[in-house]
Formats: structure tokens, C-alpha cells, sequence
């Protein structure tokens, strides 16, 4: 069962907003699973702009897809360009296995 600590993910709405990881800037939890969606008026794209990145290579990631190319695996200690929607969504997925945390990551995001 997920307690609040554990609930993360949803919808974003709104012209610009903020995403960041569960508990950062702090670590963010083992075996996490959290999809974010962003979306933006029709016609309009989104640019994902990161400001902090952390996590184990290969072991966690961040998954983003709606942009070119389709799907972005984002994982390790530097900190990714920025993404650019090319449609009016974005989708991240978080993903964390059960050993090694890290900050994880933020990112501001505008329609």
C-alpha cells in the first residue's frame, strides 16, 4: 500500500510549474515509480529546462516521452539539455530500484 510519502506523479496543468523527485532535495526512495504528465494548451509545446540531476546510472531513470526522439532515458550525474515538446504533453516516468539513493532531479517546466 502507498502511504503519502510514497504518492507522487499526477497532471500538470498551467504555463510553467516545477517537477522534482519524491523528498528533494533530499534522497528520493528505493523502488519509486511515479509518471508525471504535463500538459499544455492545444497547439502550444512545453520545454522541460533541468536544473538538478542525480541518480544512479543505469539503475534509475527518468523516462521522458513526447519529444524527439520519442522516448528519452535520462539517468546518471549530469544534469540533461533541455526537452522540447513536439505536441501539447509531456510525460515523465520515474523509475528507482532498491539500492542507492541519490538527490534525484528538478525541473522547471513552461508551456
Amino acid at each position: 500500500f502507498l502511504t503519502a510519502e510514497d504518492a507522487c506523479g499526477g497532471t500538470m496543468r498551467g504555463s510553467s510549474g516545477i517537477i522534482s523527485s519524491p523528498n528533494f532535495p533530499n534522497e528520493y526512495h528505493n523502488n519509486a515509480d511515479c509518471t508525471w504528465t504535463i500538459v499544455a494548451e492545444p497547439g502550444d509545446t512545453i520545454s522541460l529546462i533541468f536544473t538538478d540531476f542525480q541518480m544512479e546510472e543505469k539503475y534509475d531513470y527518468l523516462e521522458v516521452e513526447g519529444s524527439e526522439p520519442p522516448t528519452i532515458g535520462l539517468s546518471g550525474m549530469n544534469i540533461p539539455p533541455p526537452v522540447i515538446s513536439n505536441k501539447n504533453w509531456l510525460r515523465l516516468h520515474f523509475v528507482t530500484d532498491s539500492n542507492h539513493r541519490y538527490r534525484g532531479f528538478s525541473a522547471h517546466y513552461q508551456g
